[in-house]
């Protein structure tokens, strides 16, 4: 062999040795490593693929060590348990009843068993089915028996109804188009779509029916306005496995058997108009004195609003939130087709001046409903046709409240002369014990906090079920002027709502405040969304006009029954032409015009020897005789008056304080007080 073939022979040799063995590569010493498999590229780096793949086995590899390392520590725990269980399962299976068990379950037909228990369960599904079908609701709707809950005030008259006023049932004719629309608009507008009741369709009522909540918009098998129907009206809300198989049941019913028309007419008859009203006929009668045939479009959105979620609206109590899902519903009708924008509009205006025959200030206050809740509560569930409760509630003192809550919302107007919108002010008065004896809500009604039931258990004076007394009453022992000033507070901040309170703010919130007119405690608030009254402190102006009618319908005692001095020598005044002598001497809260003048028992009046001054001093005035009662005395000229709060002469206080100048001739008390505070350079007299 030459030399040549042995060099071929030792080259194939040396191919044949690298590719057999495994688990290296050989490498160019010229170019940095590669990883295995990954393609080379002349002078670069590994591609970034090459680099993931190298990751991932690298993890791999970790993963598999670590699996092999516990493996390897439970090796040994499972080599030591395993005699022991091996020898407890020998002594179990070497027992005569483990024998017998075994042939036991050799013999027993397994087949059969388990057709026998299948067609058990069929039973016992076929048997809970039946139990559903025979026990569900009529289609009728559910018998409500009537009863009623009268709210009197202290002299007998009437102030609000509640209760359960279930409607006649009415039929397709009977009921105005536009409300038959009104409703599909707040709870369906998909009504009219086709639905069939195939496999998809019988299958989304099932699975509809097990749905916690009623899901919007079109259906395959149903109507939304059917499973509402079924659900909220027949099933009255109640859940569960066998009210979820009924509800599917009812729903397939009246899908097959029964028509969209007949479907929408047992919907108005059953709705639910808000707490205690059920059926078109019952809302349209006690809502707006009007029969189902004659309602206008404003009247369908109106009394279709109130279906919407959650049902729970009182219409003479939450006026103004019916009102405002009556406009969703017009918005509604426009979308569904039923009215054009024009139309919509137009009802939309009536819609703002649409109320209920009963709602009054009284009712919107939520009083009633809260007197009504107590009623329940004494009663504790007894059945009753008619429950009568009186209350404390002073009707006099309600229109003095009505009235000058009515003045204060005049009194703020826009650059066009019209009220603000965003305007609301409110009052409540209480009595010694804490009762009602009126209630001005311009915000939110009152709701159940401990501080209103309170107020609602002093308030309570009778209740009569049935014709029977039940509780009566007279006036609880009087409460201190902390605990009276707190309530009015906690009734205000409810009354008034997330805008009645006295922090301020850019919303320009007037504030919350409490005082006292005699026996009687009074909070009154005013918010204004923007811009202020011209006149002042609007809540002291709401509070001063409500004073005036009370010290005009409940006047002081005469001049001639008070004694002034230790000799009891009453003064008696000089009459001027045209004026009020002695005898008609002004008692009440002022309210500060100026330092000045105040406005007191209707009419102006100027302390005697004082020149006054506005704006800083007058607020301080103000400040200064905040809820404080004043008697003043004609003083020998027009319009002036020597008045006392209680023994302090507020003309002297005022010249004392610096807050206006003495007048040419006055008295010499007053000449001094004006020099010391001319000496201590106090108010007008600051350098």
């Amino acid at each position: 062999m030459g030399v040549a073939a042995v060099q071929r022979r030792a080259r194939s040799n040396m191919a044949e040795s690298v590719t057999t063995r495994p688990g290296r590569d050989w490498l160019d010493l010229t170019t940095p490593p590669q990883a295995a498999g990954a393609p080379a590229r002349d002078g670069a780096a590994p591609a970034w693929t090459a680099r993931l793949a190298l990751g991932a086995g690298s993890a791999r590899a970790a993963a598999a060590r670590a699996r092999d390392g516990a493996a390897d520590r439970l090796r040994p725990v499972v080599g030591r348990l395993a005699p022991p269980l091996r020898a407890a399962a020998d002594a179990v299976a070497a027992h005569p009843l483990a024998a017998q068990a075994a042939g036991a379950a050799r013999r027993v037909p397994w087949g059969r068993a388990a057709a026998l228990l299948g067609l058990g369960l069929l039973g016992l599904a076929a048997a809970f089915l039946a139990w559903c079908a025979v026990t569900l609701p009529p289609l009728a709707g559910p018998v409500r028996p009537t009863d009623t809950i009268v709210v009197l005030a202290e002299d007998g008259e009437v102030v609000a109804s509640r209760g359960l006023a279930p409607g006649r049932p009415l039929s397709a004719g009977a009921v105005a188009p536009i409300m038959r629309r009104a409703l599909l608009a707040a709870q369906d507008p998909w009504f009219d779509d086709a639905t069939r009741l195939d496999a998809a369709g019988i299958g989304g009522v099932v699975r509809d029916a097990f749905r916690g909540t009623i899901a919007p918009g079109p259906r395959s098998g149903s109507a939304r306005l059917t499973q509402r129907l079924v659900r909220r009206d027949l099933l009255a809300g109640e859940r569960g496995l066998a009210a979820s198989v009924r509800e599917a049941m009812l729903v397939l019913w009246l899908e097959g058997w029964a028509g969209r028309e007949a479907i929408l007419t047992r919907a108005l008859n059953l709705a639910r108009f808000g707490p205690g009203l059920h059926g078109i006929d019952a809302a349209a009668r006690r809502v707006l004195g009007k029969e189902a045939g004659a309602l206008t479009t404003a009247d369908a959105a109106f009394l279709a609003g109130l279906t919407l979620e959650p049902a729970d609206l009182v219409p003479d109590r939450d006026l103004e939130e019916a009102r405002a899902r009556g406009r969703r519903v017009l918005d509604a009708l426009v979308m569904m087709g039923a009215l054009s924008r024009a139309q919509a509009d137009e009802a939309g205006r009536a819609l703002a001046g649409l109320a209920p025959a009963s709602a009054t200030p009284v009712t919107r206050s939520g009083f009633p409903d809260l007197m009504a809740g107590l009623a329940r509560e004494r009663l504790a569930g007894a059945p009753f046709h008619e429950t009568v409760v009186r209350t404390s509630l002073d009707r006099t003192l309600q229109g003095f409240a009505e009235k000058a809550v009515e003045r204060r919302l005049d009194a703020v107007r826009d650059g066009a002369g019209r009220r603000r919108a965003g305007t609301r002010a409110g009052l409540v008065a209480l009595g010694p014990d804490g009762a009602v004896l009126a209630a001005v809500g311009g915000g939110n009604p009152l709701a159940g906090t401990p501080a209103a039931r309170t107020a609602a258990g002093a308030s309570l004076r009778g209740l009569v079920r049935d014709g029977v007394p039940v509780d009566a009453r007279a006036a609880a022992p009087p409460l201190g002027a902390a605990a009276l000033r707190a309530a009015a507070l906690s009734l205000l901040g409810t009354l008034a709502g997330p805008a009645g309170d006295a922090r301020p703010g850019p919303a320009a919130r007037d504030g919350l405040s409490v005082g006292t007119l005699g026996a009687v405690t009074v909070g009154v608030w005013v918010s204004t969304e923007e811009g202020r009254p011209q006149d002042g402190d609007p809540a002291e102006a709401l509070f001063q006009d409500f004073a005036g009618q009370v010290a005009k319908a409940r006047p002081a005692p005469p001049a001639e029954a008070r004694e002034t001095g230790s000799a009891g020598a009453r003064n008696p005044g000089w009459q001027y032409p045209g004026g009020r002598g002695a005898s008609q001497a002004l008692r009440g809260i002022p309210r500060v015009l100026d330092t000045e003048r105040l406005r007191l028992d209707g009419q102006t009046i100027r302390l005697v020897g004082v020149q006054g001054e506005t704006g800083r001093l007058a607020r301080e005035f103000r400040q200064y005789l905040r809820r404080r009662e004043v008697a003043c005395e004609p003083a020998g000229e027009p319009e002036r008056y020597r008045c006392r709060a209680g023994t302090q002469d507020l003309s002297e206080v005022v010249l004392f304080n610096g807050a206006g100048r003495a007048v040419p001739g006055a008295p010499p008390e007053l000449l001094a007080a004006e020099a010391s505070a001319r000496s201590r350079q106090a108010g007008v007299w600051q350098n």
